[in-house]
Order: structure tokens, then C-alpha cells, then sequence
């Protein structure tokens, strides 16, 4: 996989809960800005995007689950590694739920970067508007988020 930058947009569309009424979040997958810029919640895109759960389960675990493909035939589906496409969606389920756990609010799009020297993915968590209950709270997050990778479980 490229250093190409990937967007998982949050739309709220496609939010649901588990059995244990636990959240589950809806985002979907583009594949550049201007597919970005065109999105429009909850439908299915003229251009290619794959449509995600990340659930918070009661137990402490989360996971992510494909719910969709939109323009299959694309070619960008016939590039994109599937080991890289879960991969990607197993950590971005992590970064998602543990954002939200952190500040009590969903994250409106992740930004992935490969970053090929370290078989890593960079993820940029971006909030529309953040709003933290007190004015303590956004410095204690600026902190952690600069300890290193406070989102991941494993």
C-alpha cells in the first residue's frame, strides 16, 4: 500500500447497538478529499466507499464489521490489499471507540496514513466540534494524545 491517505467519514446514517443495547458507530471508508467533499449521508455513492461498524461492547472489547461495498467494480478494489482493508478497519475501530470513550463524543472523520518503514497505521482523529465539559479536560487529552498511542488495546 502507497503513503496515499484514506478518510473514514462518521455518519450517524448507519449507527446502531448491539444486542446488550451496547453503541455501535457508522462510518464509511473514501478513498480521496473530493470523494469526501461529494458524500452524502446514509446513500450509496456513485464512486467507490465501503460502508463500517465499530462497536463498544459491554465486555470492554471492540469491533469493526463491513456492512457494504459501494462500486465493487472499481479498480481501486481490485489494488487495495484486503490484508491492508482489515488491518486498516481493525485499527480504526480502536482509534473510533477509544476516542469516544476518552471525550464522550464520536469522531466525525480519521484520517489513515501507511507508513510503510513501520508496518503501521498513522491515524489523524478529527472532531467537527468538541465540546469538553470542563476547560481541564482539553488539555489532560492534548496530554495523553501526545504520550504515544493512547488508543490502541493490543
Amino acid at each position: 500500500m502507497s503513503d496515499q491517505r484514506l478518510f473514514l467519514v462518521y455518519d450517524a446514517a448507519f449507527d446502531d447497538m448491539d444486542a446488550e443495547g451496547c453503541p455501535a458507530f457508522g462510518y464509511v471508508l473514501l478513498f480521496n478529499e473530493q470523494d469526501v467533499a461529494d458524500y452524502q449521508s446514509g446513500e450509496n455513492p456513485p464512486f467507490p466507499a465501503v460502508s463500517l461498524l465499530f462497536t463498544d461492547h459491554a465486555d470492554g472489547t471492540i469491533s469493526g464489521d463491513l456492512l457494504g461495498w459501494a462500486q465493487l467494480d472499481h479498480e481501486v478494489f481490485q489494488t487495495f490489499p484486503l490484508g491492508y482493508f482489515f488491518m486498516l478497519m481493525e485499527q480504526a475501530a480502536q482509534v473510533a471507540i477509544n476516542a469516544y470513550r476518552q471525550v464522550g463524543q464520536v469522531p466525525d472523520q480519521l484520517v489513515a496514513l501507511n507508513l510503510p518503514h513501520d508496518d503501521l497505521i498513522q491515524f489523524d482523529v478529527q472532531f467537527g466540534e468538541l465540546k469538553l465539559s470542563d476547560s481541564d479536560a482539553e488539555l489532560q487529552l492534548a496530554q495523553q494524545m501526545m504520550v504515544g498511542r493512547p488508543y490502541l488495546d493490543s
